[in-house]
């Protein structure tokens, strides 16, 4: 669907005011009249969902999950994966790939759907569940947008009440003033609100919906995911308590058979696991690649008999989507697995702060993980006595191996503390260089493009690194 985009100065940013959705009609510039409720929602799965651009595509080759195997001339993600200042200019310029023009969009259409929502044909119920789509999905692009250009909101060393993050736009129209940027805690604070009303208005319209519409669970598992990032631990367990009771099921890789991902790939809707699927490979490093694969630290960490070797990926190249539907299948999901380890990992630090209970149930829920990942014959139960300390460590350890590919590693580093990365980039087919990301070190935070800036005065640049040179 080819979409049309105008610059709104006010923020500086490029959003979307309307697609080639049939229910829409320009009467002017900055006026979309909208038809019904049902038209709504058609235009919402077009504009508002990341079905046909990527969020952060450029994130896969920041982390620590991958290492390059290969020379290739001109290679297009390498000021990404030697974390270069002027990372947004050398990739992001690109429609496809800049994270600010499409998270920024994607909101746009959100605001003209609650905007014109009150002036719809339909009934009300219906309308609930529209609006609540565009509720939850705003959420989400801020969460994404606050994660790459804002400082972590649990950083010990700085206030989320005085960093700044992005800015809020929470209107369809066109706003006259220039926008400056929020701060870290107004958007987690709008993020909230935008999830507790959204997951409110799915949830009392009683519409039944599909795994490719973001619905009340999914926004459940993404408000334990924002408070795990808030480290709020108990909000985290009430958010996924019904989850664990409700109808999705853990994949069982010991009945998986033999692997044929193109056939039965880990993210799709018929995983029974998959809570919401969405996304596309801009992503993901796929197949085909032959620069980059799997690191070689975090593929010696799997165990022997992890059956995830083989099912979720292969040679270092993820298989969890079927290559054969590139451009039409979904290449990210939401799925329960992460539901477990979300709640583990709150249960882990009500541990540490003394509720002795509390490590038992993060034991039993990275068990019920375990024991579906591993051979019959290879599955040890994990125990208090063999994890002691190291329970945090053995969770973010599982968390990688578990989604590896799907997008969350850098946001986990950043929470994590920031640590040290060192990635080997090959300079000729022979020689490779080594570039260091420090600890803490600035390009943690992602610089925001120069041409936002030059079409806003008031939003300010991030703290930039230097240069970035091999050692």
């Amino acid at each position: 669907m080819m979409r049309r985009y105008m610059y709104f100065i006010a923020v500086g940013l490029i959003g979307v005011t309307s697609s080639c959705s049939k229910f829409l009609e320009e009467s002017t510039q900055s006026e979309v009249v909208p038809r019904s409720a049902e038209s709504l929602n058609e235009y919402m799965m077009g504009d508002a969902y990341p079905n046909d651009f990527a969020l952060h595509p450029e994130e896969p080759f920041l982390n620590d999950d991958i290492q390059m195997i290969a020379y290739k001339q001109n290679e297009l993600m390498y000021p990404a994966y030697t974390w270069q200042p002027d990372m947004p200019e050398k990739i992001g310029g690109l429609v496809t790939v800049s994270s600010w023009r499409s998270c920024y969009a994607a909101i746009q259409a959100c605001n003209t759907t609650l905007d014109y929502l009150p002036k719809m044909t339909g009934e009300q119920r219906f309308k609930d569940y529209v609006g609540g789509q565009a509720y939850l999905l705003r959420a989400f692009y801020y969460f994404n947008l606050v994660n790459l250009y804002g400082m972590p909101y649990n950083d010990p060393q700085t206030d989320p009440n005085k960093n700044l993050a992005v800015p809020l736009l929470i209107s369809g129209g066109v706003e006259s003033d220039y926008k400056s940027r929020n701060t870290v805690a107004e958007v987690y604070a709008q993020i909230e609100t935008d999830l507790k009303e959204g997951i409110r208005l799915i949830e009392g319209s009683g519409q039944v919906y599909s795994k490719y519409r973001m619905g009340s669970e999914a926004g459940h598992l993404l408000a334990s995911r924002i408070y795990l990032y808030m480290d709020k631990w108990n909000e985290v367990i009430q958010h996924t308590e019904n989850l664990m009771a409700g109808a999705y099921k853990l994949m069982d890789l010991r009945n998986w058979g033999e692997v044929k991902p193109l056939e039965k790939p880990v993210i799709s809707i018929n995983n029974p696991e998959t809570i919401w699927a969405f996304g596309t490979v801009g992503d993901v490093i796929v197949a085909d690649s032959l620069v980059y694969r799997m690191s070689s630290e975090l593929m010696s960490s799997y165990e022997d008999g992890d059956l995830r070797k083989g099912i979720y990926w292969s040679n270092g190249i993820t298989r969890k989507l079927s290559t054969a539907d590139i451009g039409a299948a979904p290449a990210q999901s939401f799925r329960l697995s992460e539901v477990y380890l979300n709640r583990a990992e709150a249960f882990a630090q009500l541990y540490k702060q003394g509720n002795v209970a509390a490590g038992q149930k993060c034991l039993d829920l990275l068990n019920a993980l375990r024991e579906k990942r591993l051979k019959e014959d290879k599955y040890v139960p994990w125990t208090l006595q063999t994890v002691g300390n190291d329970l945090l460590r053995h969770i973010h350890e599982e968390r990688r191996r578990e989604f590896y590919s799907e997008g969350g590693r850098w946001f986990d580093l950043r929470r994590y503390g920031m640590p040290k990365i060192t990635h080997l980039s090959f300079s000729s087919a022979s020689q490779a260089q080594k570039f260091v990301l420090q600890e803490r070190d600035p390009s943690y935070v992602w610089p925001i493009p120069l041409r936002v800036i030059g079409l806003n005065p008031k939003i300010v640049q991030n703290p930039l690194a230097e240069i970035r040179q091999p050692q």
